[in-house]
């Protein structure tokens, strides 16, 4: 039907091409036509109880590309990866209303590369702040000095434990999710 191509330009298709539909809610014989997506993504589903895989997406077409974007594609965890780096100060001696600077922080990164300043995604300071605050409010600078007070080994630990790393890079920016890990690994951290 019509209303299924208002998306297309007129003339866009000849005879002879080779195109996606999918079979509609209408009659028997109705399809609609469908895009081939430009971007491409992916999807896991676990069961957290038993670690089941229930679905999982690893692109469009795997007539098209093999590559499979759950389990291959390394991608950066970013603030996801923070609860990880508080499951360790949990495990280890900190409480939800431990209080930890909020507060701007420099460091020497070593070897000449000159000094690191992160900042909050909102450019703005707290303080002193609990635990908890620094967790819900995904700060950041909270999250790298829990991480330097910690120490990066228990940090690397707790991502190997949690199925997210193999072998954590021992940098504070890792602490903030900079590494690289795949969607299928991240999925098994949180089921953990």
């Amino acid at each position: 039907p019509a209303a299924e191509m208002k998306w297309m330009r007129r003339g866009a298709l000849k005879v002879g091409d080779v195109v996606y539909v999918e079979k509609t809610d209408g009659p028997e014989n109705e399809y609609a036509l469908r895009q081939v997506p430009e971007i491409e993504g992916a999807l896991v589903a676990m069961d957290p109880h038993t670690g089941r895989v229930l679905a999982m997406v690893g692109g469009f077409s795997f007539s098209d590309s093999q590559f499979n974007r759950a389990t291959q594609a390394e991608r950066q965890p970013g603030s996801a990866f923070k609860p990880i780096v508080y499951s360790a100060a949990l495990d280890n001696g900190y409480t939800p209303s431990s209080v930890v600077m909020d507060a701007p922080i420099s460091i020497d990164q070593g070897g000449g590369q000159g000094i690191w300043e992160p900042e909050n995604y909102e450019n703005d300071y707290l303080g002193p702040s609990t635990l908890r605050t620094g967790i819900e409010r995904s700060r950041n600078v909270m999250t790298v000095r829990l991480a330097q007070d910690m120490g990066m080994p228990l940090v690397a630990e707790y991502a190997r434990r949690f199925g997210v790393y193999d072998d954590l890079p021992q940098y504070l920016p890792m602490s903030l999710g900079a590494g690289e890990t795949t969607v299928l690994r991240m999925v098994t951290g949180y089921s953990i």
